[in-house]
C-alpha cells in the first residue's frame, strides 16, 4: 500500500470532483492551463528578435599602403610606394605613373573592341603627353637631385637609357596614323616599357631616395612648377609641321625629333 505522501501527491486526490471520472478531471486541468497561457493576437506575427546589424564594410584608405607585389608579377599598381604624410616628390611621380598606367589599360581596350581611328589616337595623344611632361621633369629636377644626393649612378644612367627608348616610340606614335599598321603594336609596347621602368623605380630608386634624406617636399614643388609648364606649353612638334620619321634610315633624325619632344626645340 502507498504511503500518505504517495496518496496526498496523486492525481486522484487533487480532483474536486471525487465524483467525477479521473480522464475528465484530466481533461479540464490541462484545458486550464492551456487558458493561462497568453495567445498571440489574432493575425499578427509574433515578434521576432531583431536582425543583428550588419558591420559596415571598413573604409577604404585614402593613401598607398606598403606595397607587397607578388612574386610572379610586378606592377605599376602593386609596387607603388606608400603615401607620405606630407606629399613629396615621390607621390608626384608615383601618382603620374598611376595615370598613365590606367590610360595604356584603356587603350588596350579600345583596340579589342576596334575602336575607331579618331577615339584611338586621342587616347594616344594623352599618354604621350602626360609621358613627355613627366620624363622631363624627371630628367631636369629628379635625377639630378638623386645624383646630388649619391642614389647608384648605374640605376640612374639605366633610367636615362630608358626613357631615351621611351622618346622614340613616342615619336612614331605622335607621327603616326592610327589606321597604320604597327600603330597599334607601338602603344603596347610602350605600356611594357613604361611598366618596367615604372616598377623599377618604384622598387628600387624611390626607396633609396626617400632614405638618402632629400628634401623630396621642395623638390615636389619645382616639379609641380615645371610639369604646370610644359603642360601649359607650346604646340606639339606634329602640331608645328615637323615630317615623321620615314624608316629605319632615319634614325638619327628620330633621335633629334625625340630630342627636341622633350627640350621644346626643333631638330
Amino acid at each position: 500500500m502507498a504511503d500518505d505522501k504517495t496518496q496526498r501527491g496523486s492525481p486522484d486526490n487533487k480532483r474536486l470532483n471525487k465524483g467525477e471520472p479521473y480522464e475528465v478531471a484530466h481533461a479540464k486541468s490541462k484545458a486550464k492551463a492551456a487558458a493561462k497561457k497568453p495567445r498571440a493576437a489574432a493575425g499578427k506575427p509574433r515578434p521576432t528578435a531583431a536582425p543583428a546589424a550588419r558591420k559596415k564594410p571598413a573604409p577604404r584608405p585614402t593613401v598607398r599602403v606598403a606595397p607587397h607585389p607578388p612574386t610572379a608579377e610586378k606592377t605599376t599598381e602593386n609596387t607603388a610606394p606608400r603615401t607620405m604624410k606630407i606629399a613629396d616628390a615621390v607621390d608626384l611621380l608615383t601618382d603620374d605613373h598611376l595615370q598613365v598606367s590606367a590610360l595604356f589599360k584603356q587603350y588596350e581596350k579600345l583596340t579589342k573592341r576596334k575602336a575607331p581611328a579618331d577615339q584611338r589616337g586621342a587616347l594616344a595623344a594623352t599618354i604621350c603627353n602626360m609621358l613627355k611632361a613627366h620624363t622631363t621633369i624627371e630628367e631636369e629636377i629628379f635625377y639630378p637631385a638623386a645624383r646630388k644626393a649619391r642614389i647608384g649612378a648605374a640605376l640612374l644612367d639605366e633610367a636615362d637609357i630608358e626613357h631615351a627608348s621611351a622618346k622614340a616610340l613616342i615619336a612614331q606614335i605622335e607621327n603616326g596614323n592610327p589606321d597604320a599598321g604597327h600603330y597599334d603594336a607601338k602603344v603596347k609596347v610602350l605600356g611594357d616599357y613604361i611598366n618596367h621602368h615604372v616598377v623599377e623605380e618604384h622598387t628600387e630608386m624611390f626607396p633609396k631616395c626617400r632614405r638618402a634624406g632629400m628634401d623630396l617636399v621642395a623638390l615636389r614643388g619645382r616639379m609641380q612648377t615645371r610639369k604646370a609648364e610644359l603642360e601649359s606649353g607650346p604646340a606639339t612638334l606634329a602640331e608645328e609641321g615637323v615630317p615623321m620619321a620615314a624608316s629605319a634610315e632615319s634614325a638619327g633624325i628620330l633621335a633629334r625629333i625625340s630630342d627636341s619632344l622633350f627640350s621644346g626645340r626643333k631638330p
